[in-house]
């Protein structure tokens, strides 16, 4: 390797971007030319300043788990991208991004509902969210002892885990959502063929007020107890989530969070 194909591959080889064959070869290079080898010197110095003396943004701890959702949708939005295009819109959103766009512009406008609380809002979006992007459950267990210990490491506190299943609610997994700014526990319900996410997480703001809102056909009914927060947010009747918030209520403990 010459002088000259060797001072352009400097830049690649700091990035670590050369294959281990051309590595060797400049490398071998680099032993015998002191020219070179001050050039990549003074290069990898320029980079660790600007490193040092760049500011950074520090991403959100929920950021992540919101790029995840919306990897998500998009990849589930194929069938939603052949709906449009049978609709003649296939030119105006083509590919998977349109569909997902599209998604998420229709859910912003449905669910923001005038007089009602945006953090009930949030828990009806991520509800519908959750059965449209076929991601109910991180973990599908009917076994509380299984779910429980499931959000070990993953959140800063254990939520309470209830089986319903003998009133006719039964258990069926959970996952972790993103709620109020925080990763939160999602644990999910059956009733017949609808679903109930029931969020919960630490109350260190202001204490939820056990009022019952509808949301566009969804109902969303909140409640603090032993500071943490309870969300359940179901398509069911009042009468029937109404009778779940009561059971859970009941069969929830005055523990505080984590014990």
């Amino acid at each position: 390797m010459n002088h000259d194909e060797a001072a352009k591959l400097l830049g690649p080889y700091r990035d670590g971007e050369l294959d281990l064959a051309t590595c060797l070869k400049l490398e071998e290079h680099l032993a015998g030319c002191p020219s070179c080898q001050k050039k990549l010197e003074e290069e990898q110095d320029l980079v660790a300043v600007i490193e040092s003396e760049t500011p950074r943004f520090k991403a959100s701890p929920f950021l992540k788990t919101r790029i995840v959702a919306a990897l998500r949708e998009e990849k589930s939005s194929a069938d939603t991208v052949s709906w449009w295009k049978r609709l003649s819109l296939g030119s105006v959103f083509s590919g998977l991004a349109g569909a997902a766009a599209v998604l998420v512009i229709l859910m912003v406008g449905f669910f923001a509902t005038p007089g009602i609380p945006e953090l009930d809002q949030d828990a009806v979006a991520n509800h519908v969210r959750s059965l449209q992007v076929n991601h109910l459950m991180d973990v599908v267990s009917t076994d509380q002892h299984t779910v429980k210990p499931w959000f070990a490491g993953k959140l800063d506190y254990s939520p309470q885990v209830v089986d319903l299943t003998p009133a006719g609610y039964p258990l069926i997994g959970g996952r972790l959502d993103v709620l109020d700014h925080r990763y939160v526990a999602a644990i999910i319900y059956q009733r017949r063929k609808h679903y109930i996410n029931l969020f919960i997480w630490p109350s260190d703001k202001e204490s939820l007020r056990g009022k019952l809102y509808d949301v566009n056909t969804y109902h969303a009914l909140g409640w603090t107890k032993s500071g943490m927060n309870y969300l359940a947010v179901s398509e069911l009747g009042e009468k029937e989530l109404r009778e779940f918030v009561g059971m859970i209520q009941e069969q929830t403990t005055d523990s505080r969070p984590g014990e």
